[in-house]
């Protein structure tokens, strides 16, 4: 049986957008994909580096010669996968910087909490619209990830983020002006 070469499945992708030969590929390149998903600590990282890959398989330079061995292939979509790795751990580090957690648990321990904590985050909490404020006791005291958050109120992962944010933002402002 013919086995086709790497260049042979990348041009057959490229001009056919041949799904078989595509989810060949995707399939023998999943340990690559796996390993830096797994580095990143995202929850949509393997989906985003699969994306990545399958947009290198259609911009390697099939027209240049060299890359008519697989082992220039190979070194394009890995530095491809590694680029979108450290574009999406740079990008998890802002998260972190930016975002520290909030720390509610003195809303959860009435014996140990001070009545006028509990009326400051009560009134901090009052700043913002009840899907806000749903978002953020879901994220802050329950501890929901965004995708669960997301399918919770049947919206996208970005608009769940977004509307967290702007309710952070919110309670900031008012911090700051108290």
């Amino acid at each position: 049986m013919y086995k086709k070469t790497l260049f042979e499945l990348v041009k057959t992708i490229q001009t056919k957008g041949n799904e078989n030969a595509m989810l060949k590929l995707i399939k023998e390149f999943q340990p690559l994909i796996k390993k830096y998903s797994y580095l990143v600590d995202y929850e949509n990282s393997e989906s985003e580096l699969t994306l990545t890959f399958i947009k290198t398989l259609y911009k390697i330079p099939i027209n240049n010669p060299k890359f008519k061995q697989d082992k220039y292939i190979i070194s394009y979509i890995n530095k491809s996968i590694r680029n979108k790795y450290i574009y999406l751990s740079k990008n998890r580090n802002k998260i972190y910087y930016y975002e520290s957690p909030i720390n509610l648990d003195i809303t959860q321990t009435p014996y140990q909490t001070n009545i006028g904590n509990k009326l400051f985050i009560n009134d901090l909490l009052l700043t913002l619209t009840k899907r806000e404020r749903e978002i953020i006791n879901l994220k802050y005291f329950k501890e929901y990830s965004d995708i669960e958050i997301s399918k919770k109120f049947g919206i996208s992962r970005q608009a769940a983020n977004k509307t967290k944010n702007i309710a952070i933002t919110k309670m900031r402002k008012y911090i700051l002006s108290n």
